[in-house]
């Protein structure tokens, strides 16, 4: 069984009120919460942000640079996956390639970071022509010394 939570909370500066716990038998299910648990999230922010339209300043992270900051590090995720030498789907590891951003972050900031590796020469695969991300397939990239 693998298990999950997720903070929840009243605000982004509030410490969390509980923590959502989440429950598979499989990576899949992993895979599908933390991207629901992302979109939900987004969603919350921008409800958020047109309640609070007369404040100065917005308490809402800006959603592409918390993308921007994610793909890298998922990148260098994946790429430790494939520094084991065989190859990867992505569905079978989400805890592993989301890291930190679990829950924050949705599936396309994942194909990003493919396509990311494929530039720099590390993968083969190039995260194209596969219609779920989750279902992409990593090979690794020739051996570097």
């Amino acid at each position: 069984m693998l298990v999950q939570s997720v903070p929840v909370s009243h605000s982004p500066s509030k410490r969390p009120v509980y923590r959502l716990v989440f429950a598979t038998r499989r990576s899949h299910g992993l895979w599908v919460f933390g991207d629901a648990v992302a979109r939900a999230r987004a969603e919350w922010w921008k409800n958020l942000e047109e309640r609070e339209e007369g404040t100065l300043f917005s308490i809402a992270p800006d959603p592409k640079e918390v993308e921007a900051q994610a793909k890298p590090e998922i990148a260098e995720n994946l790429a430790r996956l494939l520094d084991r030498g065989y190859e990867i789907k992505l569905v079978d590891y989400p805890l592993e390639i989301f890291g930190s951003y679990y829950g924050q972050v949705t599936e396309p900031v994942v194909r990003q970071a493919v396509q990311l590796l494929h530039k720099q020469g590390r993968t083969p695969s190039n995260g194209k022509g596969v219609p779920r991300t989750r279902n992409i397939v990593l090979r690794p990239g020739p051996r570097q010394t």
